[in-house]
């Protein structure tokens, strides 16, 4: 009980501190809709529909901009700690008599709600633009559970980061660095098919590209093998890329303490 007591009042100090300011809260949850109506509508008149299996090339796109949306969701996930930790008051939080998971544990509540609803403004964007998801009501769950999966993945491997490095310097030179090749080398904006040999066996181990193979599948052609199939694979990887995150994140704040 007190454990979730401490993880619902350091959820609380996240969404305060995300209304504090409501401008920037606006475009965050409004950013990806507006990607999602000139890129893809931009890119659609230049793609060939037999590469990429599907004449609406905007219902195809809209798996990519989700993962693109969770990608710099996961980043900004973990700055709050990385500041946190540079101002001091991470140290404070450790020195109060509440569970070390509990701030990580807070983190991915947020972030799961933060996520949960860019995705709905992204999904009810694209059903004004003429797309039908063929899996139904119960696919836009499943598209949230797949979204969620996905955020925890990149959620804690940030926050690893954010522990690891020495300053918010060098965690944006990395995360800059490694953000949009973690995303082209995807199946965000074609498929696996269309992409040079080497590239396809570097999208294959990419935890991306299992999310939105999910949400493709249940956007375009409904429940099918390949739906549960892809969801297995990204529990896996959210799973281990949780306990590198938790690992890091008891060593460094062990070495706070000591």
């Amino acid at each position: 009980m007190m454990w979730s007591q401490e993880v619902l009042a350091l959820s609380r100090r996240w969404l305060l501190m995300v209304l504090r300011e409501r401008l920037n809260l606006l475009f965050s949850v409004l950013q990806p809709a507006v990607w999602l109506v000139f890129f893809a509508g931009a890119m659609g008149g230049a793609v060939d529909a037999r590469v990429v299996g599907t004449g609406d090339y905007i219902a195809f796109a809209v798996p990519g901009v989700i993962a693109f949306t969770v990608v710099g969701n996961g980043i900004t996930a973990a700055m709050p700690l990385l500041f946190d930790k540079e101002t001091g008051y991470l140290d404070k939080l450790l020195s109060m008599p509440i569970r070390r998971s509990s701030l990580i544990v807070s983190r991915f509540v947020f972030q799961v709600g933060m996520n949960s609803a860019q995705v709905l403004v992204i999904l009810l964007v694209a059903l004004v633009l003429g797309v039908r998801p063929a899996s139904g009501a119960l696919g836009v769950l499943a598209i949230l559970v797949a979204t969620g999966l996905l955020t925890l993945a990149l959620t804690a491997a940030a926050m690893a980061l954010a522990c690891a490095v020495p300053s918010h310097g060098t965690f944006f030179a990395v995360t800059g660095f490694a953000s949009l090749p973690l995303l082209f080398m995807s199946n965000a904006f074609v498929p696996l098919s269309a992409m040079p040999g080497w590239m396809e066996a570097v999208a294959r181990v990419n935890p991306l590209t299992y999310a939105i193979e999910a949400i493709r599948l249940l956007v375009l052609r409904g429940w099918s093998s390949g739906v549960p199939l892809a969801l297995g694979v990204l529990v896996v990887a959210s799973a281990l890329l949780l306990a590198v995150g938790a690992w890091q994140f008891a060593r460094q704040t062990s070495e706070r303490i000591a």
